[in-house]
């Protein structure tokens, strides 16, 4: 894997953030929820990828190049956890904010004193820990209640679907990472290629689902338990 093969994919990677985010926030005062969520969380994905490739380039200032991720990783599971809140049916969010508080006191401890100077791969281990989570326990809800017979009609199936696949496969790189850098004092451009290849999937799954939400015109609801989904994903034609 080369430099300049490295550097398109997280180009790619960055500019399908973008991309997320502006169909996310079109038409942003008739869009769902879930849907202003998913566009914020990439906005954060994008700034977060934009000020690290700046900060590579400006060698003097890489000693800082933790901290963007950082940020993305505690903003985004604060985002991710009051969706699945919505669509898990959490009637008192408790435990998504336990999580969401625990995590970013992981991510801060993390940061300042034990992975001050490599990747801050417990971290990511860790958000990825909790969404394959998330993603699964979504899953089940989706199986119990059954809100269409399309499911694949519904944007959130193909959000989770590629939160699923993105952190399901990001995992186990992940769980290697200390040992690649601190053992093998590899400098990660093949593995973490692949988590570029990866996120670019997951960004080509979330724009379907996007398609979905467009060609149905899903509108804000808000969810009950005895009348999760909108009306237009219950009856389909």
């Amino acid at each position: 894997m080369t430099i300049e093969k490295f550097l398109f994919l997280a180009h790619t990677q960055t500019i399908l953030s973008a991309v997320v985010a502006i169909l996310c926030f079109v038409l942003f005062k008739s869009r769902s929820i879930d849907v202003r969520l998913i566009g914020f969380i990439f906005l954060t994905s994008f700034l977060a990828n934009i000020i690290s490739l700046l900060l590579i380039r400006l060698g003097m200032l890489r000693a800082f190049i933790n901290i963007p991720p950082v940020i993305y990783l505690c903003v985004s599971l604060c985002l991710y956890s009051y969706l699945y809140s919505l669509n898990l049916k959490v009637k008192k969010p408790n435990w998504p904010l336990f999580v969401t508080v625990g995590f970013i006191l992981f991510s801060v401890t993390n940061f300042l004193f034990i992975q001050k100077t490599t990747p801050n791969s417990y971290t990511y281990l860790l958000h990825s820990g909790i969404l394959i989570v998330y993603s699964i326990l979504y899953f089940f809800v989706l199986m119990r209640d059954l809100p269409t017979v399309y499911v694949h009609h519904l944007p959130m199936f193909w959000f989770n679907s590629g939160v699923l696949i993105f952190h399901a496969g990001v995992f186990f790189l992940f769980s290697f990472t200390a040992y690649l850098v601190n053992i093998q004092k590899n400098n990660l451009l093949f593995y973490w290629s692949f988590h570029h290849i990866l996120s670019i999937a997951e960004h080509c799954i979330m724009i379907i689902g996007l398609y979905y939400d467009f060609k149905f015109g899903q509108t804000k609801v808000t969810r009950s338990p005895a009348k999760p989904w909108p009306n237009n994903f219950q009856k389909e034609s």
